[in-house]
């Protein structure tokens, strides 16, 4: 076999490709987890009041339903069972990180607490508002109440997912 020797030139650039290469496809990931971290919280939110009644639920006579339909040891009723135990742990760590953005915002200035006010009023509240509503008691445009909306679920994302979000903020 015959050896091939590379001029140093030569390694410089196949060592620059691949670098350039790495780090593209490491930011083509990067884009791709944020894209899903900011649909999930969107989509989380959007679904808040299904899924707080569904946790609500969980304890009630359903379970007794449940268990006149399958047996005890049905693994059907133990994936069901699981899905609402999960459910409902994810509910309660969605409250407590918006008890924690709550925290945060009323610390901070006031376009922080205008854009808590929103994602709450739009998405967590009984009683939702409409941006024209929220930008009407914040003496704004309805064009600022929906940015900021758009940054709440930035922020509330970094809350749910933690410091990788933090990137996501600064790009």
């Amino acid at each position: 076999m015959e050896k091939t020797v590379l001029d140093e030139k030569t390694v410089r650039l196949v060592t620059k490709l691949v670098t350039q290469l790495v780090r593209e496809e490491r930011h083509r990931k990067f884009i791709n987890e944020q894209t899903w971290r900011i649909k999930n919280t969107r989509l989380l939110l959007k679904n808040y009041d299904i899924l707080q009644g569904y946790t609500q639920e969980v304890n009630t006579n359903i379970d007794e339903i449940l268990k006149d339909v399958f047996s005890k040891d049905d693994l059907k009723l133990r994936s069901i069972d699981g899905y609402k135990a999960r459910t409902a742990k994810m509910m309660e760590y969605t409250n407590l990180m918006l008890d924690a953005y709550k925290g945060y915002a009323s610390r901070r200035d006031e376009r922080v607490q205008r854009r808590y006010f929103t994602l709450v009023h739009t998405y967590i509240t009984p009683i939702k508002m409409t941006r024209m509503e929220i930008a009407e008691r914040f003496y704004c445009t309805d064009k600022t109440i929906q940015r900021d909306e758009q940054d709440a679920i930035k922020e509330f994302s970094l809350f749910l997912f933690g410091i990788t979000s933090l990137e996501e903020m600064i790009s």
